[in-house]
């Protein structure tokens, strides 16, 4: 496994349009992703910080993505890193790539002087869940949800 920056964000949102579309079927099925809305979020998230796009290869081929954004708590009135986007190919789950983009993100974080990390992370996924409890992520708060009728 290799991780690499994405040096050319225009070539790259067709394949982080079609790994946010896998993503959302797993971690949030009721959504209807948007691809305009997406990519308009990931160029201005880009702009802001390009260094944290990365493509994940295997035997050269990109068979996932990570977004990793640095911002400023002013209550903590410290920086943190936001893991804001882990994907991998069906193919490659289970087989210690999670892990390893988890350390990679933990170095990534700490060059930029973070003092701690933060994901959000669906409930409807345990396998993500339990890879963070791993790198030792704690619950701070929960988001929750509520349907009405139509």
């Amino acid at each position: 496994m290799e991780i690499k920056q994405i040096t050319n964000i225009n070539e790259a949102l067709k394949i982080l349009w079609e790994h946010d579309q896998s993503s959302q079927k797993i971690n949030f099925p009721k959504d209807k992703p948007n691809r305009k809305i997406s990519e308009e979020r990931i160029l201005k998230e880009y702009d802001e910080e390009p260094t944290g796009y990365f493509f994940i290869y295997e035997d050269g081929k990109i068979v996932g993505s990570l977004i990793l954004k640095t911002r400023f708590n002013p209550f903590r009135n410290q920086k943190y890193g936001d893991v804001r986007a882990i994907y991998f190919d069906a193919s490659c789950r289970g087989k210690g790539f999670g892990s390893k983009a988890l350390e990679f993100a933990d170095g990534y974080f700490k060059l930029k002087g973070c003092s701690y990390a933060f994901a959000g992370v669906s409930a409807l996924n345990p396998a993500s869940n339990a890879l963070f409890d791993k790198f030792g992520y704690e619950r701070t708060r929960n988001i929750l949800e509520k349907q009405y009728e139509s």
